[in-house]
C-alpha cells in the first residue's frame, strides 16, 4: 500500500510539473499597468550593461539605474531594455543572469523569447503575401479548407476575423496537442494541420465576427492557410517575408539555444513548486502554434522591427504599402489590430501607442512604438513571473514614453 501511495504522489506530481511546463499557454494582450505588485524580496544583482555609444548619456545612465533597481527589488533572474528615437538606439540596458545562480551576466546582445509578440509577425508575413496577390483579407476558411470536413460556421470566416481574435475561434488547442513537439518543417506543418481540422470540425466558440475572444488557435489557423495556399512552411515563410527584407539577424523559433557547457544566451525560467528554476534551452509550447508565439530575437532586432511599423503607421513604411500598415494597426474590438493593441493617449501616456506583449510562461516580452514621438522601446525578462514582469516593463515604458 505504501508503495502504491508513494507511486500515486509521484505520478501526480509529474503531471502538475507536465502540466506547468507545457500548458499551452502563450499570454499575450494582457493590461499590464494595472497589475498588482506580486514579487517577492530581492536578490543580488548579476551585471548592468550599457553598451550602445548613442545618445544622451544621462538617459542611458538613468535607463541603466532603473532596470539595476526593478530587477532587483522585484527579484527578476533578468530584465533587459532598449530605446529607439529616430531610428536610432538612445539608450539600453540589461540586468542579470542568463541562468540563475550560473553567474553568467546577460547581455544588451542577447536573444529573447518573445511570446504572443509573434502574433504580429504572423499578421505582417500574412500582410506580405496580401500585397504579393497570394492571399486576401477576405479570403475565408471554407476557401482555403475546401476538401476538409469542417463545421458551416466556419466556412465564412476570414483571414482578418482570425488576425483579430473575432473569428469565434477558442483560446487554445487541447491538452493533447499541447503535449506535440514535432520537429520543424513537414511534421510540424502537417501536425499544425492535423490540430487545425480539428478544431475546425467542431462549432466555433462564439459566433464569428460578434465577440473578441484572445485566441492562439485562431492565429494558428491563419498561419496554416498561408502554408496551404504558398506550399510553404510557416517558419520559412517568416524568414522569407519578415525576417530578411526587415534585415533581422537574430530571429529564431522556439527558445534561444544555449548548452549548459557554454550558456551563451539567456534560459527561461518558471516557478514550480513555490521555487524559480532555470528551463532546459528547448522548454516551449508546441511549436504546433508557431504563428501564435514562438518567435525568438534580440532587442535591437525587435526594436528594428517595431520601428518599421512605425513608419508604416506615418506613412512612411519600406516593406508594406500606407494602406497595409492601416490595415494591421487600426482595431476591430477591444482595441484589438492585427497583432498590435492600440492604445488612445492617457495620463501615464499622453500619445497614441501601439504596443504588444508575450509570455511563454518562462520568459516576457513587450515592445511599444509611440508614433507622435518617433519612438519604440522594448523591455524583457528571462523570467516567467509573467505579472511581476509585466508591472514593471510598464514602469519602464512609463518613464521612457515622455
Amino acid at each position: 500500500m505504501r508503495t502504491f501511495i508513494l507511486y500515486k504522489r509521484s505520478r501526480i506530481l509529474l503531471v502538475v510539473i507536465a502540466l506547468s511546463i507545457v500548458g499551452t499557454a502563450c499570454f499575450g494582450y494582457v493590461n499590464a499597468k494595472e497589475l498588482s505588485n506580486l514579487a517577492p524580496a530581492a536578490e543580488a544583482s548579476a551585471q548592468t550593461s550599457d553598451q550602445v555609444p548613442q545618445g544622451n548619456d544621462k538617459t542611458k545612465v538613468q535607463l541603466a539605474e532603473l532596470i539595476t533597481d526593478l530587477r532587483n527589488e522585484k527579484n527578476l533572474v533578468g530584465l533587459a531594455a532598449m530605446v529607439v528615437v529616430d531610428g536610432q538606439v538612445v539608450a539600453s540596458a540589461v540586468d542579470g543572469e542568463r541562468k540563475l545562480g550560473s553567474g553568467v551576466p546577460l547581455t544588451i546582445d542577447d536573444r529573447w523569447h518573445l511570446g504572443s509578440i509573434t502574433k504580429s509577425i504572423t499578421a505582417t508575413m500574412i500582410a506580405r503575401l496580401v500585397e504579393s496577390g497570394k492571399l486576401n483579407w477576405s479570403d475565408t476558411v471554407g476557401e482555403c479548407f475546401a476538401d476538409a470536413p469542417i463545421h458551416a460556421d466556419w466556412k465564412p470566416v476570414t483571414l482578418k476575423q482570425l488576425l483579430t481574435h473575432t473569428a469565434g475561434a477558442p483560446a487554445d488547442f487541447s491538452f493533447l496537442v499541447a503535449l506535440k513537439q514535432p520537429a520543424l518543417g513537414p511534421e510540424c506543418t502537417q501536425a499544425r494541420r492535423e490540430a487545425v481540422l480539428d478544431v475546425l470540425a467542431e462549432e466555433p466558440a462564439n459566433t464569428p465576427g460578434e465577440k473578441f475572444l484572445y485566441s492562439n488557435v485562431g492565429f494558428t489557423i491563419a498561419g496554416a492557410m498561408a502554408e496551404i495556399v504558398t506550399g510553404q512552411h510557416w517558419e520559412d515563410l517568416v524568414k522569407q517575408e519578415v525576417v530578411e527584407p526587415f534585415k533581422l539577424t537574430t530571429v529564431g523559433f522556439g527558445p534561444p539555444k544555449s548548452p549548459d557547457d557554454t550558456l551563451d544566451q539567456p534560459r527561461g525560467h518558471k516557478r514550480l513548486l513555490g521555487l524559480k528554476i532555470s528551463m532546459s534551452d528547448d522548454a516551449d509550447n508546441t511549436p504546433i502554434i508557431g504563428p501564435a508565439g514562438t518567435v525568438h530575437m534580440s532587442l535591437g532586432d525587435l526594436c528594428t522591427y517595431a520601428m518599421e511599423h512605425l513608419r508604416g503607421e506615418l506613412g512612411q513604411g519600406k516593406l508594406l504599402s500606407a494602406e497595409t500598415y492601416k490595415v494591421l494597426h487600426t482595431p476591430e474590438l477591444e482595441n484589438y489590430a492585427c497583432g498590435w493593441v492600440k492604445q488612445e493617449p492617457g495620463e501615464k501616456i499622453p500619445h497614441k501607442v501601439y504596443w504588444h506583449n508575450g509570455s511563454n510562461t518562462m520568459w516576457y516580452a513587450l515592445v511599444v512604438f509611440i508614433p507622435d514621438e518617433n519612438k519604440v522601446i522594448a523591455v524583457t525578462s528571462n523570467d516567467g513571473e509573467i505579472a511581476v514582469a509585466a508591472s514593471v516593463a510598464w514602469e519602464v515604458v512609463n518613464a521612457n514614453a515622455e
